[in-house]
């Protein structure tokens, strides 16, 4: 018996439907596992930034009491993999285990297994590895120059290339009034997820199948990714999602540990092995933000009209090229998303160095991009002496419009977001009157920003499926692919689910993201669940509908077209009158006349066109989702701290499935985005982190969040599920430059490279002064 009944959900903030089982300490993650017989995996790893691997000797780790299993590269198919194998075959570039050189401090050699930690440690100890030190070398810029040492034998050590060009910028710079150039710095990151990277696998020997629990954000691409690089069919391996607590694009592929897992547990017998990353781990060798150069040449007309666009973007991308295919196009091509440009001509260089390896982080090349980009826009527009605010509404995209770049923008609030935002934080009243009180001054700035509601970069479809089953007495089971990362998805699923059928929120019960029992899904990232697994969820409890009120209507003899189901009743849909309960509805279903078991099925792939990387022509989403954010700054210019007083987000999401969830995801994504422009630098010293803890790495804590107003502009997307669309990382894209802006409003210097420190505040503040 159902004790709360929600009916019609979306749209209404519903309690998470894992809420209980958290607030009680029951929700179970990975990290919590443990299973008979269960041992320690641990990894060997370089210590040097590059070096040839002449010979390795176990014998004495296997010797060691204790020990069940070590394994290098010898023991491995010696399979190669990658994160954008479809579009970028020339990417797949890193072994689970290497073999033949180690090309960053953290490089995986060996992994044992023992039956503790302190075993698996001393194990580690008593490989002998000889390696021969090559020359490194940690800056892009010098990697790409000739004679430089070659880490994977690229070119010039670019490991991919994208050069974008339409129109003809060159004409169109002449054409302008008025033309500028700047060179802005973004720094790396890490993830900081509070749960660490953590796999647990255990080989069947009765089966030879191998099952992986892991803490992942997309259990199918890791499955795959098993699949090649152990030789073995998709079908004998399960990869199980349970609770995982933050990923942030870090938890996107398959790691050499997931590998080492299921390796070491076939090598012991069966043993099952599990391998949880130390928090210095985490830092050092998972994966990172790409630090970038990001160099903007462009012109405009004295009316604020945006002329042309030229550039070049360098990335620092590591030792292997995980998702750098995506992050470098994504850095370059989400500008059109915004701004109506025709003469656009920038190049992109995503580079191999000695460095830990760069890959997927929330907001995939946006977050670097949206700080140059909106920084640069801001610069165009005072060089004018033009209001920001206009220069924006003049150049903004609009609805129902196809960009140079074939990009297909249907429903489009991003205008009504600017003037919004511009009217909650005052703008009018507070643009270039900035207020100072003795050493403190005030500002305002903006930054506009849009993103996708998935890419289509990693394989041939975009696709999601659902199952949605009806049991006898009523209850709701629904099984998705989609991976609920602490987002809230597996919550929005659920209520999608409810409303389609016509049911009260609290039927549903959830199975996510186990590959072996539930459909296919490609992962949580670029923003698409809501998107794309919601529309695929929706169209399976359409499918449970159909079939249930075509019993019904061969029960009444009605024309089932004429029924609806709604707040738990099966209704005639002109007017609304009521026919029979849905517990009635079911049971009749389960009758003996009938005995139907309601199964319904749904998925769904997006109206989209791959993009033609030799050329940037391509509709890479189904939708888009846009948003303008204002920061209200206050500086003290004899300290050089920066104090934010208040963020004002204005966002097109859409239609809010669960709005305290849109607002939290806002929230969330605001102070990551403060983290990076104020805090966070992730440093490096002949390629070893230097600063590998949270006692060294700075972050933002609760306290000293500013306060953050959130407002909604709906716009009812045509193609999303009920209207929404995906809204999960837009948010951190145009922090940096809003909070870089409004300082330059309070005290007139402009920070072009991030992090912005108290130091470099008061040097941009002397250099001032001097000139």
């Amino acid at each position: 018996m159902i004790k709360t009944k929600t009916t019609s959900p979306v749209g209404k903030s519903v309690p998470r439907i894992d809420a209980r089982e958290k607030a009680a300490g029951e929700a179970k993650f990975v990290f919590d596992m443990k299973l008979p017989g269960m041992l320690i995996g641990k990894m060997l790893r370089s210590p040097h930034a590059h070096a040839r691997i002449i010979s390795i000797d176990t014998s004495k780790a296997e010797k060691l009491p204790g020990v069940k299993a070590v394994i290098t590269a010898e023991d491995t198919p010696k399979i190669k993999f990658g994160s954008n194998e479809y579009f970028f075959p020339y990417t797949v570039d890193q072994l689970p285990l290497e073999s033949d050189k180690a090309r960053y401090i953290g490089d995986e050699i060996a992994a044992v297994a023992a039956v503790d930690e302190e075993t698996a440690e001393k194990a580690l100890s008593l490989i002998d590895v000889k390696y021969e030190v090559l020359p490194a070398v940690f800056d892009p810029v010098s990697a790409m120059k000739p004679g430089a040492p070659q880490i994977q034998g690229a070119m010039n050590n670019i490991g991919v290339m994208l050069p974008m060009q339409f129109g003809d910028a060159d004409k169109a710079l002449k054409e302008s009034d008025y033309v500028r150039e700047d060179i802005f710095h973004l720094q790396s990151a890490a993830h900081c997820a509070l749960e660490p990277h953590v796999s647990l696998g255990q080989y069947e020997v009765s089966t030879d199948r191998i099952t992986l629990w892991t803490s992942t954000q997309a259990p199918f691409k890791v499955r795959e990714a098993m699949a090649k690089t152990l030789k073995m069919d998709a079908a004998d391996i399960r990869v199980i999602k349970l609770n995982v607590g933050g990923g942030f694009g870090g938890k996107l592929e398959m790691f050499p540990m997931d590998f080492s897992a299921c390796l070491l547990s076939k090598k012991s017998g069966g043993f099952p092995v599990k391998f949880t990353c130390t928090r210095q781990e985490e830092f050092s060798f998972t994966r990172r933000k790409h630090p970038m150069t990001y160099k903007l040449r462009s012109g405009v007309k004295r009316d604020g009209t945006l002329m042309a666009v030229t550039g070049e973007v360098i990335a620092d991308g590591g030792a292997y090229c995980s998702y750098g295919p995506t992050v470098i196009a994504a850095a370059i091509l989400r500008i059109f998303m915004v701004y109506k440009i025709v003469n656009f001509r920038v190049i992109g260089f995503r580079v191999y160095t000695n460095n830990p390896i760069c890959g997927a982080i929330r907001g995939f090349g946006g977050v670097q991009s949206g700080f140059a980009v909106e920084s640069h826009m801001d610069m165009l527009a005072r060089g004018i002496g033009m209001d920001p605010v206009e220069f924006r509404l003049k150049n903004a995209t609009d609805p129902n419009m196809e960009t140079v770049n074939k990009l297909v923008i249907s429903s489009n609030g991003l205008k009504d977001c600017i003037r919004r935002a511009a009217e909650a934080c005052g703008w009018k009243d507070k643009f270039g009157k900035a207020k100072s009180a003795g050493d403190m001054a005030r500002g305002i700035g903006i930054g506009v920003a849009a993103d996708v509601m998935g890419s289509k970069m990693y394989k041939a479809h975009e696709s999601a499926g659902s199952i949605i089953k009806v049991e006898e007495d009523g209850s709701v089971y629904l099984f998705t692919g989609a991976a609920d990362t602490g987002q809230g998805s597996d919550t929005a699923m659920a209520q999608i689910a409810a409303q389609e059928l016509g049911v009260a929120y609290e039927r549903i019960r959830i199975k996510a993201a186990d590959t072996e029992i539930t459909p296919f899904d490609t992962g949580s990232f670029a923003s698409r669940v809501t998107f794309i697994s919601g529309n695929a969820t929706k169209n399976a409890a359409n499918d449970a509908k159909q079939q249930i009120l075509n019993i019904v209507a061969r029960e009444l003899k009605l024309d089932a077209g004429a029924l609806d189901m709604r707040d738990e009743q099966v209704v005639k849909a002109a007017d609304g009158a009521f026919v029979m309960s849905f517990d009635q509805a079911v049971g009749l279903c389960y009758s003996f006349n009938y005995g139907h078991l309601i199964i319904g099925r749904g998925n769904y792939n997006p109206k989209t066109t791959p993009v033609d990387f030799r050329t940037g022509y391509g509709n890479i989403s189904g939708s888009y989702g846009f948003e303008a954010q204002v920061a209200e700054v206050e500086v003290n210019k004899k300290t050089g701290d920066v104090k934010i007083l208040k963020m004002y987000d204005v966002h097109d999401i859409g239609y809010p499935i669960n709005p305290d969830s849109v607002h939290g995801q806002i929230e969330g994504s605001i102070v990551m985005g403060i983290g990076y422009t104020l805090y966070e630098d992730l440093r490096f010293s002949e390629g070893r982190v230097v600063n590998p803890s949270f006692s060294k790495y700075r972050i933002p804590r609760s306290v000293g969040i500013p306060p953050i107003e959130s407002i909604f502009v709906e716009t009812k997307d045509p193609q999303g599920p009920f209207g929404a669309k995906g809204m999960g990382e837009a948010s951190l894209l145009p922090t940096a430059a809003a909070i870089a802006n409004a300082i330059h409003d309070a005290i007139g210097v402009r920070i072009t490279d991030l992090p912005i420190t108290p130091q470099k505040v008061l040097e941009a503040l002397k250099e001032k002064k001097a000139v």
